[in-house]
């Protein structure tokens, strides 16, 4: 006799969505300040290879889908050991504020990132793998991140929404370099904007971890 199909409680499918929306507008909001990917993407729509800066695009965002895999799995196996993650999410919450200060004091622009515009068509798309695997920091981002949204219940990386949050995050990513490959030039302006892409970001950062280390030491 097969076993009944499983159904879904609204609850839970309701969650699975709004992890899958955290997860977007988090990884497209944090994918603004100017780094090697996304000035790369710039530079190559300013030269009209647009073309190549698409299949860059989708080499990072493939690139970040792994990582936010293996950030997640990390996230889940400390998440398993009770004394473990708590001392390890005071370490993510100082780690916030850590990032906070950084960005707020932080002087990068479009113009500091060197970047090598003379790849074309497909040939991004093995650039873009290159300089994604060369971005290791995302994972301590995205760890921070990741331990943030779910202990305050915003996401489930459970089942299903493991994977909802893996194409949220680099969905987002996606869509924000895509956003600024239509911008190309007009994307100079936000990337060197510092109290849109450095300030702002960073008093978020630095508000979530005081939030977060408070409501541990409160406990």
């Amino acid at each position: 006799m097969e076993d009944a199909p499983t159904i879904q409680s609204p609850a839970l499918s309701y969650m699975i969505i709004q992890t899958l929306i955290v997860a977007f507008v988090v990884s497209y909001i944090g994918s603004i300040p100017p780094g090697t990917i996304n000035v790369s993407v710039m530079q190559l729509a300013m030269l009209k290879k647009r073309r190549a800066a698409f299949f860059f695009a989708l080499a990072a965002s493939v690139i970040e889908f792994a990582y936010a895999g293996i950030t997640v799995q990390f996230h889940i196996f400390l998440d398993s050991n009770e004394q473990i993650s708590f001392y390890f999410q005071i370490i993510t919450s100082i780690a916030l504020i850590g990032l906070g200060i950084s960005n707020i004091f932080s002087k990068s622009d479009s113009s500091s990132v060197k970047v090598d515009t003379k790849i074309t068509g497909r040939h991004g798309f093995l650039r873009g793998v290159i300089l994604g695997l060369l971005n290791p920091m995302t994972i301590p981002f995205w760890l921070a991140i990741t331990t943030y949204l779910e202990n305050d219940g915003l996401v489930n990386v459970d089942g299903l929404g493991f994977w909802m949050y893996l194409i949220g995050l680099s969905s987002g990513t996606f869509c924000l370099l895509l956003t600024v490959n239509a911008l190309g030039s007009k994307f100079t302006r936000i990337a060197d904007n510092s109290f849109l892409v450095h300030k702002v970001p960073g008093i978020i950062l630095m508000g979530l971890g005081i939030y977060f280390l408070s409501k541990l030491v409160l406990i």
